[in-house]
């Protein structure tokens, strides 16, 4: 397996929940960017957004 490889099944690995296990054994603590913390992340960005046209529209200063 090639590094590209390895770095394509880890993504999968992550993205489908499995999270390394024996990484967090050695390193004592919980892992700060897990799945639950990017569903979390897009729900926050989702609800920021607004319709582009209706932001363009607020933004843009009003002619003299």
């Amino acid at each position: 397996m090639n590094f590209e490889e390895a770095i394509k099944k880890s993504i999968k690995s992550f993205m489908s929940g499995k999270l390394p296990e024996k990484l967090r054994e050695v390193q004592e603590q919980d892992f700060y960017y897990t799945p639950e913390y990017f569903d979390l992340l897009e729900e926050d960005l989702d609800e920021d957004s607004e319709p582009s046209a209706a932001k363009k529209k607020e933004d843009m200063p009003d002619e003299v």
